[in-house]
């Protein structure tokens, strides 16, 4: 009897959590935010707003910019998120690490939150950067790549300019319109 009015206790405190903040995990593929409706140009033009912020805070004059991209959210009908690939370059090793530290210090002054920073998971240890918007949620990840210091660089690698890799993501948004090609 108290197990059974305990969890149906539980039960009306989950249903009036969802209710309260509007969250329902029926149609948004079990996010823990309601995706905003907004429309795919918008959207991608927000991303590449972001993706200033973060070229003009580093200081870096070259970049490839390469145009952002919506897939689609899982579990979210008409769903979509943008990324948007890209990389920074420099004279060398030294200036790539400065812009490095100019973000980690200067992003949070343009509403970036630092998330994480510090070696890479990964088998070269790279420097990375994570950040999250803190007014649209937007999250980014900078990697410090500098395949002229590998000990055992592959060919690929090898032929690779030493770069600040960036990838801005999108929270996910809907557009009655989107369609997986856009």
């Amino acid at each position: 009897m108290i197990r059974r009015k305990a969890l149906s206790l539980g039960g009306a405190l989950a249903t009036a959590l969802l209710l309260s903040t509007g969250c329902t995990t029926m149609n948004n593929g079990g996010l823990p935010y309601e995706p905003r409706p907004m429309k795919v140009t918008e959207a991608k033009d927000l991303v590449r707003e972001r993706s200033s912020d973060i070229f003009d805070t580093a200081g870096l004059r070259e970049a490839n910019n390469g145009a952002p991209d919506a897939a689609p959210c899982d579990g979210v009908e008409n769903g979509y998120r943008v990324r948007h690939f890209w990389s920074m370059y420099g004279p060398d090793a030294s200036s790539l690490k400065q812009a490095m530290d100019r973000l980690h210090e200067g992003l949070p002054a343009k509403g970036w939150k630092v998330v994480r920073f510090g070696p890479a998971k990964s088998e070269a240890k790279q420097l990375q950067l994570d950040v999250e918007h803190e007014k649209d949620h937007h999250t980014a990840t900078i990697e410090l790549l500098l395949p002229s210091t590998y000990e055992s660089a592959s060919k690929w690698e090898k032929a690779s300019r030493d770069s600040l890799s960036v990838t801005v993501t999108s929270p996910c948004h809907t557009d009655p319109e989107y369609r997986v090609s856009d």
